[in-house]
């Protein structure tokens, strides 16, 4: 598997594939291909009770299988960046719909961080897990922030694209207020991947 983002804001990852070769995604991902494809639900299908407790749109992972050699284009339901996480410094939880795809040994599952995920006050998360390499994508332009060892980094929960699994991550309010916007304290060691435009998701 060969995998590639293509420059600009159109948020596409291009993957070239072998016969045999397979690249697990979100099943909303796909946007094109060439070449012969099966497209089979992922057995990593825990993501999918995520998105059920959320009453949103299901995302359980697709495995995308080339029979012969084949490009296959995939891509966020949003206008963003995509980025590539890697797995190798250790496993990702991304929110759930960050989550674009990911080469083929990686596993997905779910989590979610914060008290009421479904009412805006925390994250529903799709946890990547593996040696490899996960595809995020965020609203605007995605930075990777380092938070070092005993510091500390808070970030809008509308602009949170994902973190390190194992971070110390809460989520609090901005203000004393109810409607206050949730932010996120990421405690470092840790990497975190930030969004320079906001989720939708957060809007009144």
């Amino acid at each position: 598997m060969d995998a590639s983002v293509e420059d600009g804001a159109g948020g596409v990852l291009v993957v070239e594939l072998a016969a045999g070769e397979s690249v697990l995604a979100a099943s909303d991902a796909l946007v094109d291909h060439t070449g012969g494809v099966r497209v089979e639900r992922a057995r990593e299908g825990v993501l999918r009770s995520v998105a059920n407790a959320a009453r949103q749109r299901q995302r359980t992972p697709v495995r995308v299988t080339a029979s012969d050699a084949a490009t296959v284009r995939l891509a966020p339901r949003y206008h963003g960046r995509l980025v590539a996480a890697d797995l190798g410094r250790g496993d990702v939880a991304a929110v759930a719909d960050a989550f674009v795809a990911a080469s083929a040994a990686v596993r997905v599952g779910a989590d979610r961080v914060g008290e009421a995920p479904a009412r805006g006050s925390g994250l529903f998360l799709a946890t990547v897990s593996g040696g490899g390499t996960a595809y995020l994508a965020g609203r605007g332009r995605v930075d990777v922030v380092d938070v070092p060892d005993g510091g500390e980094r808070v970030v809008s929960a509308a602009s949170v694209v994902g973190f390190d699994a194992d971070a110390e991550v809460s989520v609090e309010r901005a203000g004393a207020t109810e409607d206050a916007p949730p932010t996120c304290r990421v405690r470092g060691p840790a990497r975190v991947w930030v969004a320079t435009r906001p989720s939708p998701r957060f809007a009144d």
